[in-house]
């Protein structure tokens, strides 16, 4: 009888612990999700998600760990069998009670036993469970790898349009001030406008005065002559006055040609320098021939240096008596206040000379690059080598506008309209043997003359300009 109330107290025992373990797992589980939801409250959504498989996962666990209890309990009731098995071998007689206590623990065996195949089979069936599961969270992670890509292209567009709304408000921004700028040229143009029919009038009256006193000398020289007639005494010493005369007229004719102002050279007149005046800049001298033509550019002894910096090109430099180059400024001002007409003469070392006239002649701004707007129509003797700069920018050795890949002012030495490089190119090297040395610099070509053979270099050049007759 002691043997068998041990191994009901030892069995009482068993079924405690395993108890209490399973409780204990179960307390566990619950805080570790606790925690959990505590950690990753900013991943709420991620956890309302995977929160049913947990609770799978906790009820594998639990069938697991009622699995083992029930194992650990039925290997303790074996053991505890067989000792009272053996406990009752020994003994010399056995009483009913204990054979009814032994079949008992044989049906309690049995029982826990076929409890424990149930749990195998419940166990079998969770982890079935869990594997779909865990194929479902595999599909779900693999939308939400696509709907993340949605949410790149999302921002990878959304950006886009904000670089796409910056870049139209800097537009914006400087077609204002373009606009801003051509207001501003329009008054400019306007004031230029006033100012020349101002000078148109001034310039009406002095051509009136200067009739007047042309006709009194003429009346003068008339009334001198009628006296040399009637005085025949006195014949040479009129002859003499009347010459002295004529060199005052014309020497007075000359100084008020290179004293006055004028803003283009005078249709009619002796050739000589004139003073010039435009809005926009200070008077300068250049030299003007009896037709109205206005040098702005000759080359003829290598006097001077063409290989200038842009601010140079801008403002013009030389010896307007010999080599120089007018300015860019002045070329925009006064092309862009009426059409003009380019002639260029051209003159090779044999003494063979050329020409090309273009009937619309026009400069842009600075702004603008000094761009050779516009030439017109060719006509002339040397062939049109100027066409192929057309709508080309001013280029010089610090300041590279063209289209090559390296710097064409470098190579050619000088500044011109370059393109890719040049057709033509007149403020190149001189050489006055009229032909380019080796490796050297280029020097002034005129590519349809000379059939594109830029070994040749032309000896003398003058480019002419005037106001597009009607």
């Amino acid at each position: 009888m002691k043997s068998v109330a041990l191994v009901l107290f030892l069995s009482y025992l068993l079924l405690e612990e395993s108890n209490f373990s399973i409780a204990d797992s179960v307390e566990n589980y619950q805080q570790q999700t606790k925690t959990q939801e505590s950690d990753n409250q900013c991943n709420s959504y991620c956890f309302i998600v995977f929160k049913p498989f947990l609770d799978h996962l906790t009820e594998l666990k639990q069938a697991a760990n009622s699995s083992d209890e029930l194992r650990e309990k039925i290997t303790t009731l074996e053991l505890s069998n067989k000792d009272f098995q053996i406990q009752l071998s020994n003994a010399e007689g056995l009483d009913k009670n204990s054979k009814l206590l032994i079949n008992f623990k044989d049906e309690q065996i049995k029982e826990i036993s076929k409890q424990l195949k149930d749990k195998d089979e419940q166990i079998k069936e969770i982890s079935k469970q869990l594997k779909d599961k865990d194929e479902q969270i595999r599909e779900m992670n693999q939308q939400h790898e696509v709907k993340d890509d949605k949410i790149k292209n999302q921002s990878d567009l959304l950006k886009n349009k904000e670089e796409t709304i910056l870049n139209l408000q800097s537009q914006l921004a400087i077609g204002k001030i373009q606009i801003e700028n051509k207001d501003n040229l329009i008054h400019i143009k306007e004031d230029q406008i006033k100012d020349k029919t101002d000078h148109i009038k001034k310039q009406e009256y002095f051509i009136q005065q200067k009739e007047q006193q042309i006709k009194e000398k003429d009346e003068n020289i008339n009334i001198k002559i009628t006296q040399i007639n009637d005085q025949s005494a006195e014949n040479m010493k009129k002859a003499k006055q009347i010459y002295e005369l004529t060199n005052q007229v014309t020497e007075k004719t000359y100084l008020l040609s290179t004293c006055s102002e004028f803003d283009q050279c005078p249709s009619e007149g002796p050739t000589g320098i004139y003073n010039m005046k435009m809005r926009g800049i200070n008077a300068f001298k250049v030299p003007c021939n009896s037709t109205g033509w206005m040098t702005i550019q000759r080359r003829m002894d290598g006097s001077q240096d063409f290989n200038r910096n842009w601010v140079d090109y801008k403002n013009g430099f030389g010896d307007v008596k010999r080599e120089f180059f007018i300015g860019l400024e002045k070329l925009h001002l006064m092309t862009e206040a009426q059409p003009y007409e380019l002639y260029i003469t051209l003159r090779d070392i044999n003494g063979t000379s050329r020409y090309a006239k273009y009937d619309n002649f026009k400069v842009g701004s600075e702004m603008e690059g000094y761009e050779l707007t516009t030439i017109g129509k060719y006509s002339g003797t040397a062939g049109d080598s100027l066409k192929y700069h057309e709508k080309s920018k001013f280029s010089t050795h610090d300041r590279d506008n063209d289209f090559h890949g390296g710097n064409c002012a470098k190579s050619h030495n000088g500044g011109w309209w370059f393109n890719k490089c040049a057709y033509s190119s007149l403020n190149g090297n001189y050489y006055k043997n009229g032909k380019k040395e080796g490796q050297g610099k280029y020097g002034i070509v005129w590519g349809d003359w000379k059939k594109f053979d830029y070994t040749i270099s032309l000896i003398f050049v003058e480019m002419m300009i005037r106001p597009k007759s009607n």
